[in-house]
């Protein structure tokens, strides 16, 4: 089942970013983001998921073109103040994104699949409107960090979700995207946000590269008539095209 903050969720979330803690996975995750997405000035970047638009104003700051798409109208609002007109956020849902194929260069969903069940139709969505590549970020399953945040006074409020290690992250691209190239890295949340090559850090993040889609127009090759008389067959690649005589 999908999980969608309302006013009360997004206010425990904009408390517990103001904590020592919440800062240190801001800083963690803006870091990680930075190394797997690998961006470009100019690119324009979709945020799935978007919530209070934290990482969107990350990346707007970095001289990209931002939207974002977020499920919870609150969420959507709120993110829509903190970003201002520079920064266009939709509500909508992930596993049927309302964009044409390519429409950005690249997509980011920081926090997003551990929320979702059809995680893999919603990468499959962020594929097909993505031109050049898809960013994953989770929290690790297996992480000091996630677990201690699993006891009740240090409850998180993504707590309930269910997040992918590092090794999921890539079989679910390897599953929907097939044998493409990839990178990951890991960010450590405590004592400070470091990233690098730690599959058991606190949050684990993967970058597909994604083939771009071009529409094509089927191609029609004109048949002689039936009535003019047989001519050799001629072949294009593995298909020939044979007249037919008028007695058969």
């Amino acid at each position: 089942m999908e999980l969608i903050f309302e006013a009360q969720e997004a206010a425990a979330y904009e408390q517990w970013l103001e904590t020592p803690a919440g800062q240190r996975y801001l800083l963690a995750s803006l870091a990680l983001v930075d190394h797997v997405l690998d961006c470009r000035p100019g690119w324009r970047v979709l945020d799935v998921g978007c919530g209070l638009g934290l990482h969107l104003k990350h990346l707007m700051e970095r001289g990209l073109l931002c939207q974002g798409l977020e499920a919870g109208p609150v969420l959507a609002r709120l993110a829509s103040q903190r970003l201002g007109d520079k920064v266009e956020v939709e509500v909508g849902d992930a596993h049927d994104l309302p964009y044409e194929d390519n429409s950005f260069d690249a997509v980011i969903m920081v926090n997003t699949l551990e929320l979702l069940e059809r995680r893999a139709q919603a990468l499959a969505e962020a594929a097909r409107v993505a031109a050049s590549r898809v960013c994953l970020v989770s929290f690790n399953p297996f992480s000091a960090t996630r677990l201690a945040w699993r006891l009740p006074h240090l409850r998180h409020p993504l707590s309930s979700g269910h997040p992918l290690a590092v090794w999921s992250l890539r079989r679910l691209v390897r599953e929907v995207l097939g044998p493409v190239p990839l990178i990951w890295a890991g960010a450590t949340l405590w004592p400070k946000a470091r990233v690098g090559p730690w599959p058991l850090a606190g949050l684990v993040g993967v970058s597909a590269a994604v083939t771009p889609r071009y529409m094509t127009r089927p191609l029609v090759v004109p048949v002689a008539s039936r009535r003019r008389s047989p001519r050799p067959a001629h072949s294009h690649g593995r298909v020939t095209l044979l007249s037919r005589p008028d007695n058969q």
